[in-house]
């Protein structure tokens, strides 16, 4: 019954700043995302749905991530909650010991590792693909998603046509000084200058009309001479396939391949080494490696972090739960920067996939059981004190006086 109650209020003080914690983190790594996003739709006009419907999409990328970060937030908040209470020194004095504090927060980690695993193989796959295929939709519907002010647009570079805007009227949304080059092959483009521009679609093609403009055409026995032309209006198709094909490719990934996908993914890759190796085929076979043991490693780091913060949040001392807060952030990012130097070195075949992207669990791990095992000698010696330093207990009859009736 004790340790049915320890279990029950111990998860009722894990919950609220696990909670709390997968928030704030969750929060802050969207931030960045949400002010891209947020500036591109803005200057480009696109309807604020499809802002949302994105940052959905991204949500479960960013989860898999958060999920292990508040489980060691969590775990070390709620018990240097207990250690500024005091509320571990009344439970060790009524022998509570420290695997009975440590297995209820244990469960815990392992359910939220399951329940990683399964989110990261599942919903972060769909995510992903649902982001990729939306941009795609909004760079077919809305051109502007993919134009850039000032930048060269390189759409029709296969065709010989480079073109350029400079600024976006705020009140109509024309793009304005627009420059056109065309021809750009044999070197002598035809180039055309005009003060305004839209971009529409037509039937799934996407035009470029030009208002107001010049067309200096070079002339074809001239090596210096140029025909001027102005017009009021004139159009050129526009081809935005290489931002399609990239969001194509981007759907294709690794990372976006569930974990049977991937695997056979891999099998492929490997039976084509054996046929023809190549480097680039050997480098696509270790990415592929290290999205498919990322999938485990990353929902394992749960169970890690629960294994280290468990001893680390016991031997906060009073007021320490800030320095509790201080120590798992710490933790976090040792983790991480361990968790991008094992991907780094993984692709680039220093250190075996495996090994790499398991690297910051088992540095942890280790920290975990080596911190576990010191708070447990402790208590052992602690133990062993109290014992020695007890009165011993008399089993002798008390002298006792009888004190007869008086007459």
């Amino acid at each position: 019954m004790g340790l049915k109650i320890l279990t029950r209020y111990t998860l009722k003080e894990f919950f609220p700043p696990f909670l709390l914690a997968l928030i704030c983190f969750t929060s802050i790594l969207l931030l960045d995302e949400i002010f891209r996003l947020t500036k591109l739709f803005v200057s480009k006009g696109v309807s604020p749905v499809y802002l949302v419907k994105l940052l959905i999409y991204v949500l479960p990328a960013t989860l898999v991530v958060t999920i292990p970060m508040a489980t060691l937030v969590g775990i070390l908040l709620s018990l240097g909650r207990f250690s500024t209470d005091n509320e571990i020194t009344a439970m060790k004095a009524h022998g509570i010991g420290f695997h009975q504090m440590l297995l209820p927060l244990l469960c815990v980690a392992s359910l939220l590792t399951i329940f990683d695993f399964f989110f990261m193989d599942y919903a972060l796959p769909r995510g992903n693909l649902a982001y990729v295929s939306l941009k795609h939709d909004i760079s077919r519907r809305h051109s502007a998603f993919v134009l850039e002010e000032g930048v060269v647009m390189k759409e029709l570079e296969r065709e010989g046509k480079l073109w350029l805007y400079e600024s976006t009227d705020p009140d109509t949304g024309r793009l304005q000084e627009v420059k056109v080059w065309d021809s750009i092959w044999p070197g002598r483009p035809r180039f055309v200058n005009a003060k305004e521009a839209t971009v529409g679609f037509e039937d799934g093609q996407a035009w470029l009309t030009l208002y107001d403009g010049v067309t200096y055409e070079p002339i074809a026995n001239s090596m210096d001479g140029f025909r001027v032309t102005a017009f009021t209006e004139d159009r050129i198709a526009l081809d935005f396939t290489e931002t399609l094909e990239r969001t194509e490719f981007e759907s294709k990934s690794t990372r976006n391949m569930p974990l049977a996908k991937l695997k056979g993914h891999i099998n492929e890759l490997q039976i084509g080494l054996l046929q023809k190796p190549t480097k680039p085929q050997i480098d696509r076979l270790r990415y592929a490696q290290v999205e498919y043991y990322k999938k485990f490693s990353i929902p394992f780091a749960c169970f890690v972090f629960g294994l280290i913060g468990v001893p680390l949040g016991l031997v906060v001392k009073r007021s320490g739960k800030m320095v509790g807060f201080g120590i798992g952030l710490g933790l976090v990012l040792v983790y991480y920067l361990l968790l991008q130097v094992g991907q780094d070195t993984g692709r680039s075949g220093t250190l075996p996939p495996g090994f790499a992207i398991w690297l910051p669990n088992l540095v942890i791990g280790l920290l975990g059981l080596a911190f576990a095992m010191r708070v447990m000698l402790e208590g052992k010696f602690e133990a062993h004190q109290h014992q020695e330093q007890a009165p011993p207990r008399s089993f002798e009859k008390p002298n006792t006086q009888e004190v007869g009736e008086s007459d």
